[in-house]
Parts: structure tokens; sequence; C-alpha cells
């Protein structure tokens, strides 16, 4: 059960990833959008028109496909002056609280973001802009957002509730503990490396 439970996380993660980097592109493009509009303006006394609207929406799209990705590398920020000092055992429960509280949100949003859109949809509703965008485009994106979120912190929880059944609490602080100093003082370690590789291939060529 764990090895099917581990496979179905790493095809999770391959999708986390990818959504985080579209996530990622979006705001970088909605920050591009209003940086020319403000130039823009303050040069030439003209706008581009629902720059503000369009990097709502890239913010928000792109903060929601990120979700997911955060959950698996353990990204989300804690107050764990506490936590560090509990046993093994009081803290995997804590993190299968921690993951449950977060599905609960995830649902909750989900389930009421589905009517939000499923209602702009049946109206036809259209942003109170020049731009008159259907609501119900940029509001899937961002529903879909969560419900890869809930999707997936049902997975983790599954493979943290099954980790504590075994009483394996390394492998339900690997899943869902705060992450330590040296885990992330590795991870930028790590990146490091994968930058100075890529650019001395690019000095190569």
């Amino acid at each position: 059960m764990d090895a099917i439970l581990d496979r179905a996380i790493g095809r999770a993660s391959v999708v986390a990833r990818w959504a985080a980097r579209c996530g990622g592109a979006l705001l970088l493009a909605g920050a591009i959008i209003v940086s020319i509009d403000v130039i823009a303006r303050k040069l030439f006394a003209v706008s581009l028109g629902g720059a503000d609207e369009l990097s709502g929406y890239a913010f928000a799209i792109g903060a929601a496909w990120s979700f997911a990705f955060v959950v698996l590398v353990r990204g989300n920020v804690r107050v764990d002056a506490l936590y560090v000092h509990l046993p093994a055992a009081l803290a995997a429960i804590l993190d299968l609280v921690a993951l449950l509280a977060l599905l609960a949100f995830a649902s909750v949003v989900a389930w009421y973001g589905w009517d939000v859109m499923a209602g702009s949809f049946s109206r036809g509703a259209r942003s109170n802009s020049s731009l008159a965008v259907p609501l119900w485009m940029p509001q899937v994106l961002w529903w879909l957002g969560y419900a890869m979120f809930a999707l997936t912190l049902l997975l983790v929880i599954a493979r943290v509730g099954l980790a504590l059944l075994l009483r394996d609490f390394a492998a339900v602080s690997r899943w869902a503990g705060a992450r330590s100093t040296e885990e992330d003082a590795q991870s930028e370690i790590e990146s490091a490396r994968a930058a100075t590789g890529v650019a001395e291939v690019q000095g190569a060529r």
C-alpha cells in the first residue's frame, strides 16, 4: 500500500511542480504587464487598459496553482518553537492534524468556488471593466488550483496516516513534518549547484 501511495504522490509531484512553474510564469507576466502600464502612463500618458485586472487574475491563479507543490516540499510556514521539542509520536499526530486542517480549508474553498464559477458561467457574467472578461474563465483556472491542492492533500494524508498506524514517525516527518534548518540549508546548496551547473553549460556553449 505504501508503495502505491508513494508512486501516486510521485506523479502528483510532477504535476504540482509544473503547475507551480506555470503559476510563477503567470505572476511574472502580471508583474511585467503592470510595469509596462506604469511606465506608459508616466512617459506617454497612456494606459494599456485592464492591466490591474489581468494582474489580479494572474496573482489568484498563480498562487492557487502553487499550493500543492508547497505542501509536497513542506514549504508552508509554521511556528515550530515548541514543535521541535515535542516527542516524535506527538509531533507526528500534530502533523496529521495540520494536514487535516489544510484539507478542510481547501475543500471549503473548492466547494464554494465551484458554485461561484458555475454561477458565473450560467449567468454569462463578465467583469465590470473595458475588457469584459467572462468571469468563469479565470475562475475555473483558479478553482483547478484548489482542486489540485485538495487532491494532493488527500494523498499525503493517506500516506501519513498509514505511516502513523505503523508507528513510522520518521516517515511522517519526511512527508509532513516541519522542515529543519539543515534541510533548508541543503535545499539552498542544491539549488545553487544546479544554477551553477546551468551557467557552466551555457558558458561552455
